[in-house]
């Protein structure tokens, strides 16, 4: 058997309440008794000292007899049952019987009279302890009523006259203690089922949310996160409930963060592989190229000038493309390790660009091209050097990629610089990825990672970069946050 809460409260309660009310009604029990008790000594009290003051006045008006019992027994005893609407027995002073008399509107009494014989010879505490010279009562239960016989030496002038024994009937009493103790007990059995009802509700309103809480806990441990616990109320277990809830949610955000982060992890692994895979190709041809040619020349029998003449060019342009591809990999390396902000200052952009539009001007007059520059000033607080590389990189593209006979065009507009130029339309494979190392369409004369590089510079500096490309018409545009725009240059 599955001990719940509920359960162990209710049953808990019950025993606590059964043992309370067998206690409290014992108490009242106990408390009606000695209140009837008190009751009935107080009664037998009053009726001694009436009925002495009754037979000692008796006593003078008939002083001429000596023997009051024996000479007006019958008289004195029916004046005196007619007067307390008792039976009255009278008994000698050597303990015979002499008289008794009962109330013809007492049918109990009538019913249980018993023709009384000397007191040697009945069984009876009370005239024995009144012939000991002691006033005493016993009660006796019947089948219709209760009954008090009550007993009592009566002296007249320090003479034992004898004893004079009452029989009472006293069902009326013990009839209202009996119902007030039943509706005592119907009260307390009453009062016992509302309260065990109430009980019943109440837990059943608190377990019911543990229930659920419950669960939902289930739920969770079994890897469902979307399970919520509803309560109504607005007491300890809706706090509960709610922190619960709260805590439900963070631990599916932080599942969801760690597997974001094992997404990442794997594809950084797939990024590395796949980066060291192009850095291994990007460097084996140049190689292989520079090896071909040596080999051709280093033969003992090779006699070809012109030959010589292109293998040396060859030789020569392969090598500065390696030396690029190696100087961009070191600066790619630097970018994504060194976390430590390099020294930085207020940089006005505009003379940057402009300087660096000259200088990328010669390289592009060698391919037919020429750079204008436009727009106004604005200052960007970062590293000049980095700021360099990203708008030389940039503008390296441009010049690489640019159709000849074309113009690239160079627009500050805001805290931003965009560079266009016409183009080869780029494939969308490639214009998805364009950031990425070692996508491009030329293998000759580019390294593949001038854009990875100026991406990661310009998110060094809390900046965006993107890449649009609409039928050849290319825009590459760098744009700085406005918190690191301070102002103008006049």
């Amino acid at each position: 058997m599955k001990w719940t809460i509920r359960k162990k409260f209710l049953i808990g309660y019950f025993i606590l309440f059964t043992l309370a009310a067998f206690f409290v009604q014992q108490i009242m029990k106990d408390s009606l008794e000695g209140n009837s008790q008190a009751l009935i000594e107080s009664d037998m009290a009053k009726l001694q000292h009436t009925t002495r003051e009754y037979s000692k006045q008796f006593s003078q008006i008939h002083s001429a007899e000596t023997d009051l019992f024996s000479v007006y027994g019958s008289k004195l005893a029916q004046e005196l049952s007619k007067l307390q609407k008792q039976s009255v027995a009278l008994y000698g002073p050597d303990g015979s019987f002499i008289y008794e008399t009962v109330p013809v509107d007492q049918p109990l009494l009538i019913e249980n009279q018993v023709y009384q014989t000397n007191s040697q010879e009945a069984d009876y505490p009370e005239l024995k302890a009144a012939f000991a010279n002691q006033a005493s009562f016993t009660r006796q239960d019947t089948d219709n009523g209760t009954l008090i016989y009550f007993a009592y030496p009566l002296y007249i002038q320090d003479e034992f006259i004898g004893v004079l024994r009452f029989t009472a009937d006293y069902t009326d009493l013990f009839e209202r203690n009996d119902s007030v103790l039943k509706s005592f007990t119907f009260l307390i059995i009453s009062l016992f089922v509302g309260v065990f009802l109430i009980s019943f509700v109440i837990t059943t309103q608190i377990t019911k949310p543990l229930i659920r809480l419950t669960k939902a806990t289930k739920q969770v441990a079994e890897g469902n996160y979307q399970a919520k616990v509803r309560v109504n109320s607005k007491d300890e277990l809706a706090v509960l409930a709610t922190n619960f809830n709260e805590m439900q949610q963070n631990i599916e955000r932080h599942i969801d963060k760690v597997e974001e982060e094992k997404d990442k992890v794997l594809l950084l692994g797939k990024t590395r592989t796949t980066f060291f895979n192009n850095v291994t190709h990007e460097l084996k041809t140049p190689l292989a190229t520079i090896s071909g040619y040596a080999q051709i020349i280093g033969e003992p029998d090779f006699d070809d000038p012109e030959f010589l003449r292109k293998a040396t060019k060859k030789i020569r342009l392969e090598s500065e493309r390696m030396n690029r591809m190696v100087i961009d990999l070191i600066e790619l390396s630097k970018s994504e390790t060194d976390v430590v902000l390099k020294e930085r200052t207020p940089i006005p952009i505009l003379p940057l660009v402009t300087s660096l539009c000259e200088d990328m001007g010669m390289e592009a007059k060698k391919e037919q091209m020429i750079i204008e520059i436009e727009g106004g000033d604005f200052i960007v607080f970062g590293n000049q050097d980095e700021l360099r590389q990203i708008f030389i990189n940039v503008l390296d593209n441009a010049v690489k990629y640019g159709l000849p006979d074309s113009v690239i065009c160079v627009v500050l507009s805001g805290s931003a610089v965009t560079v266009s130029n016409t183009s080869t339309p780029v494939p969308e494979r490639i214009a998805k990825q364009v950031f990425d190392p070692f996508i491009h369409t030329k293998g000759i004369g580019s390294s593949g990672l001038g854009l990875t590089i100026a991406k990661q510079l310009t998110e060094r500096h809390g900046g965006t970069i993107s890449f649009d490309d609409q039928d050849g018409n290319v825009e590459v545009s760098i744009v700085f946050p406005n918190r690191q725009q301070v102002g103008n240059n006049s």
